[in-house]
């Protein structure tokens, strides 16, 4: 069993009284409850090994039926209040039982001071945390496991219970070192905590997790930190592995650090290099995963935030992941994917530049948007600190917006607020997308509400009668006459095949057709400049959404008069699940079946696919029972982002994912999104002549040209996404400069008129 480093290791404290528990009951002379009870500040409690032996440890079952003077609910122990006490089992065997408890959430030892050490207990089968911090400070769980008789040490067991060790409060400056967490004293057994491992949150801060805690097999995650306020906590040195998730940041928590990006490695030699936070200590590991399972080193970052590391011998491989923490004491977590190969291209000798992601107000039209709806709620999710802020849309580098100021669903919407007039924070935040240079699109969404309020009730399917259409046409006047100085598209309707949720806005199609072509010249009185959306359908995967959407790019009468053909695309489209592996496969033709019938019909605009999505777990979704089933890791969906992206730009088609990403979504998706809408900056797609020579047989490239006359090239294996893909070698030429010319597109071959100019920017290397 190693030791801790000494750097970590634990002094002892000013002499109190000794009190040794003698009694393994739950209540009663020598037991560790009255030993609690009668313990004061500076005094250390031991255990006497004759009966609690550290080679056959004893149990003590406790019933938690006691009540807690602070919160009057269940508690298994006495909370220790005092501060400055030892409780020392490093020479001894003692296991605190909680499999007799049958209260939802009752903490094993509970710790509501400072100055407390906790050596060499193991503490199993508890509803609620193993061992819990709760707003004390300087508090050491733990120690080298070394020093001492007993099965662990000084170091405590935390297995079997919902969170093994928890942090939670106003305090800080804890310590967590040498403890095994979900495994059994050898480490070698699955006992994993059912939610998480080490649990941080409520605004602590400053706590130090590790060295020397081997974190196994937790339910979820191995380390969770959570709230914005938990910051400067430190996770170093443990090992990790058959976790959910090793390390996660959620809600802010340790200001999001960025985890290092590994851009070289040599498995054999024992080197690795790449980039991270300037200054930032970068911690190396060995990997059987996505998890650190054994720390290798580590080195320390420049002033331009590029590191190397040489560890002077083969890695134990056979993975090599990394952790950065900044000079304030904030842990990344581990990135969402592992490196055991050369990530760089074979014989390329020009030194490796990370990307450098750039807001929306630096780029050229990427043609990629995203949808901003329900201004009312302010949802933390949508607009951090609950505020109109536009900053977290452009740092996503989007050039493109949908705005809808209600819900756009009807059991979302918001019924006690007024349709008209625009309340003045809406327009302001209007105002603010564009004068950042966003394109805007208004949803023109009609909720009927004065007329629901007078009594009326809403209709479905709608606009069957024609008081309700002339109801529509004042709505669609008043709002484009309110927002033509600043936006230019204008998208009648969304989702009007929408049936699957209650109260659904159902429009049948001929209806749909009807209004189309009633709200047009209303419109066109009001604003002839406008650009027209129209279509909008919910998920085109579905057979009955795909065969309204051909009623409506079919119809001689509508498609000569609009500008922009919508669709919802991929929802969880991908190769992993049957229900949708034909479409993501059929998509590409798909989508020339859609832009020939629009075409032959009189269209002669620009195709759109909205609401890109690939759910991860904890994301909020109103979704039809199929699309519940399609959910991906992190690393999965990001992949399946990038890939639905560029499939779509490569058809020449603009699109949009579903919702805005934020701080309490999944970093690697925003950080592919940011890479992509930066190195599409200002490309159109082109025909490449691309030969590839690989033991693959499902790769898929796409070219691109640049503003300058450069080429991008993308390429990956399609087939279905997985967290750990070391990748497959290829050779690929591209032959030369293509025949064909890009396709002209009326949106992004001009100048926007509400746009402000623009620095061009390249963003990405490039293939000559």
């Amino acid at each position: 069993m190693a030791s801790v480093p000494p750097d970590s290791s634990t002094t002892s404290k000013a002499s109190g009284a000794t009190i040794v528990v003698t009694n393994s009951a739950d209540t009663g002379r020598g037991t560790l409850r009255q030993a609690l009870l009668e313990a004061r500040s500076g005094d250390t409690i031991t255990f006497d090994p004759t009966v609690f032996p550290p080679t056959a440890p004893t149990i003590i079952q406790l019933s938690g039926e006691q009540l807690s003077s602070v919160s009057d609910t269940p508690i298994a122990l006495p909370n220790l209040t005092q501060g400055n006490l030892t409780i020392d089992a490093s020479n001894a065997g003692v296991i605190l039982d909680g499999s007799a408890i049958e209260t939802d959430w009752v903490n094993g030892l509970a710790i509501t001071s400072s100055g407390n050490v906790i050596w060499g207990l193991q503490v199993v089968n508890f509803t609620g945390n193993g061992i819990l911090i709760f707003e004390g400070s300087d508090n050491v769980i733990g120690g080298d496991p070394s020093i001492g008789t007993g099965p662990s040490g000084q170091g405590n067991l935390a297995s079997r219970n919902m969170v093994g060790i928890g942090l939670w409060g106003s305090g800080s400056s804890n310590i967590v070192v040498g403890n095994m967490i979900g495994t059994d004293p050898t480490g070698t057994l699955d006992w994993g905590n059912q939610l998480v491992g080490v649990l941080v949150a409520d605004g602590t801060t400053h706590n130090v997790i590790g060295p020397g805690n081997t974190i196994f097999s937790s339910g979820s995650i191995g380390v969770l930190v959570d709230g914005i306020g938990a910051v400067g906590n430190t996770i170093t040195r443990n090992s990790m592995h058959d976790n959910a998730w090793g390390i996660r940041l959620s809600n802010g928590s340790n200001n999001m650090l960025g985890y290092p990006l590994i851009s070289g490695l040599d498995l054999e030699a024992g080197t690795i290099s790449g980039s991270s936070c300037a200054g930032c200590l970068v911690e190396v590991f060995s990997a059987s995963g996505v998890e650190g399972d054994a720390f290798e080193g580590q080195t320390r970052a420049n002033a331009s935030g590029r590191f190397a590391f040489d560890l002077g011998a083969a890695f134990t491989g056979p993975y090599v992941t990394a952790t950065a923490t900044d000079t304030d004491g904030n842990t990344s977590e581990f990135p969402p994917f592992v490196a055991g190969y050369d990530l760089m291209q074979k014989g390329n000798i020009n030194p490796t530049v990370e990307l450098q992601p750039k807001p929306s107000n630096e780029l050229d039209d990427n043609r990629i948007g995203t949808r901003v709806n329900d201004l009312w709620e302010l949802n933390p999710e949508t607009f951090p600190g609950g505020t109109l802020d536009v900053r977290h849309i452009l740092d996503l580098g989007v050039t493109r917006a949908s705005v809808a100021f209600d819900d756009l669903d009807f059991d979302q919407a918001h019924w006690d607020k007024p349709e008209t007039p625009i309340d003045p924070s809406h327009d302001a935040f209007v105002t603010s997308l564009t004068d950042s240079g966003i394109a805007v699109t208004y949803v023109l969404q009609f909720w009927d509400k004065e007329f629901v309020a007078q009594g009326g009730e809403l209709p479905y399917p709608r606009f069957k009668t024609e008081g309700e259409i002339q109801r529509y046409l004042d709505f669609v006047r008043y709002m484009v006459h309110s927002l033509k100085d600043r936006v230019e598209y204008f998208e009648i309707w969304n989702e009007p095949n929408s049936h699957f949720l209650p109260g659904a806005p159902l429009v049948e199609l001929p209806e749909y057709l009807e209004l189309v072509t009633r709200a047009i010249p209303v419109i066109r009185e009001e604003f002839p400049e406008a650009k027209i959306v129209v279509g909008g359908i919910g998920d085109i995967a579905f057979p009955d959404a795909y065969e309204y959407f051909m009623g409506v790019i079919g119809s001689d009468e509508i498609m000569p008069l609009v500008d922009v053909v919508s669709w919802h695309t991929m929802y969880g489209a991908s190769p992993e699940y049957d229900f949708f592996a034909q479409y993501y496969y059929d998509y590409p033709a798909i989508v020339a079946d859609i832009k020939s019938i629009a075409r032959s019909h009189g269209f002669r605009g620009e195709f759109v696919a909205d609401e890109l999505s690939w759910l991860t777990w904890g994301t909020p979704c109103h979704c039809r029972a199929e699309d519940l089933e399609a959910l991906y890791s992190e690393t999965e969906a990001a992949k399946y982002y990038a890939r639905g992206i560029l499939i779509n730009l490569g058809l020449d088609v603009s699109v949009s994912q579903f919702y805005v990403v934020t701080l309490a979504h999944p970093q690697l998706i925003i950080q592919t999104i940011r890479n992509l809408t930066t190195t599409l900056a200002g490309s159109e797609p082109i025909d490449l002549t691309v030969n590839v020579e690989s033991e693959a047989a499902d790769i898929v490239s796409i070219g691109f040209t640049t503003s300058n006359g450069d080429l991008l090239l993308a390429l990956w294996r399609d087939g279905t996404a997985a967290d750990v893909d070391l990748g497959t070698a290829a050779t690929v030429t591209v032959a030369g400069r293509p025949l064909a010319s890009p396709t002209a597109r009326s949106m992004a071959a001009r100048k926007w008129r509400f746009s402000q100019s623009r620095k061009k920017t390249l963003g990405a290397s490039t293939v000559r």
